[in-house]
């Protein structure tokens, strides 16, 4: 499976005006999909595949993003030799797809709308045979990184006298687990997972969305 970028987030007219205050993309959704989009990225075996950097990206739309981005255009070689650049570029990219499949307020079928977006260059593919396993990957992948960093602590916090390792609820224990299934497509065990994680913490936003996102996996296509 290859990545094809076919326009430039100017081109098709993504436009973030308008938008409910509701449907605002935060940097830490922004950096999971980022993530999650590298972490999905097909392995050619190849170093001369023609793609570039490790979210496999065509030279084609390099210069375009750079300019856009960081107001310079890159060669492939100098976004390749880069990663913090190229992960920079990518999430400004990525940032206002998401930005525009959030408008209908379901987290989950916008990141998978994304991620046909960065497939194919057309978000509507999203559900099509062709691509559901990848964006149903690209999703779950996701939804870890959600989950990794809601149990970190923020900056500003003390540090705590407890050993790191009690750090880790039962509730977070629940909540990797459920991501992990539902990675893996395991559904029913998912759904488990975190109608126990919701019983830790009943009123969880982060709970009650990754149960309503197994749910409507859980039903007949």
């Amino acid at each position: 499976m290859r990545s094809r970028f076919l326009l430039l987030i100017a081109a098709i007219g993504l436009s973030l005006s308008g938008l409910p205050a509701q449907a605002q993309v935060n940097d830490q959704q922004t950096n999971a999909l980022v993530e999650a989009l590298r972490q999905a990225a097909p392995q050619t075996g190849r170093t001369d595949d023609g793609l570039y950097s490790e979210w496999q990206v065509m030279p084609g739309n390099i210069g375009r993003w750079s300019r856009s981005c960081i107001g310079r255009e890159l060669s492939p070689d100098q976004f390749e030799t880069s990663p913090a650049t190229a992960r920079s570029i990518v999430a400004c990219v990525m940032r206002d797809v998401l930005q525009a499949e959030s408008r209908n307020g379901d987290e989950a079928i916008a990141v998978r709308r994304a991620a046909a977006w960065w497939m194919t260059g057309d978000s509507s593919r999203y559900n099509r045979p062709e691509t559901r396993e990848y964006t149903n990957r690209v999703l779950g992948l996701y939804q870890q990184q959600i989950g990794s960093t809601m149990a970190q602590p923020s900056a500003t916090q003390q540090p705590s006298a407890t050993p790191p390792r009690s750090q880790s609820t039962a509730f977070d224990r629940y909540m990797r687990a459920g991501y992990a299934a539902t990675n893996a497509r395991d559904y029913a065990t998912a759904l488990l997972y975190f109608r126990r994680a919701i019983d830790e913490r009943p009123n969880n936003s982060y709970a009650q969305q990754a149960i309503q996102n197994v749910e409507r996996y859980l039903q007949p296509q």
